[in-house]
């Protein structure tokens, strides 16, 4: 797997998540080229720097391929901690069944057209369609998302004050 990367020929090491449909921390590889690069730097400085301590070549291959496992450990680690730390980032219009927010567009009564309403979804200001089946909603009307359709567009009704 490893020579055939270097070669040009073998297994992708693209950690791309999206391609396969995985999700989060399931892109980061216990057998990819960063664990294996830095399993095999630290393989050979805990080598070199034990046989200059004066070890013997045994225990200086020990200590090596201890500290090469432990670095590709720690690198498995931090990329998988990276990877769970991705975030999609796509709006999901059915999250905002239940959120208020407001007219920018006036929304035709009856549900006749699409009008437009400006709220909170997903932790940004966005625009979105909708539509009412009660009366028209004027510019600046508060109103309440009730339901979502399957074109992303926003059904609601106006927040009347009591």
């Amino acid at each position: 797997m490893f020579l055939g990367a270097l070669l040009g020929s073998g297994h992708d090491f693209d950690h791309d998540t999206a391609a396969d449909g995985a999700s989060g921390a399931a892109g980061a590889q216990i057998l990819s080229l960063r664990t294996l690069v830095a399993g095999m730097v630290g393989f050979g400085w805990a080598g070199v720097l034990a046989l200059q301590s004066g070890a013997s070549a045994g225990t200086a291959i020990l200590i090596a391929v201890i500290t090469g496992v432990v670095f590709m450990l720690l690198v498995f680690g931090v990329m998988r901690l990276l990877f769970s730390m991705r975030a999609d980032g796509t709006l999901d219009y059915r999250n905002a069944v239940g959120l208020t927010g407001k007219v920018y567009v006036t929304i035709p009564a009856h549900r006749s057209g699409s009008g437009q309403v400006e709220l909170m979804l997903q932790g940004r200001l966005t625009m979105a369609a909708a539509q009412t089946e009660a009366a028209a909603i004027s510019p600046q009307t508060a109103v309440r998302i009730t339901a979502s359709l399957s074109d992303n567009t926003l059904i609601v009704e106006p927040i009347h004050a009591f």
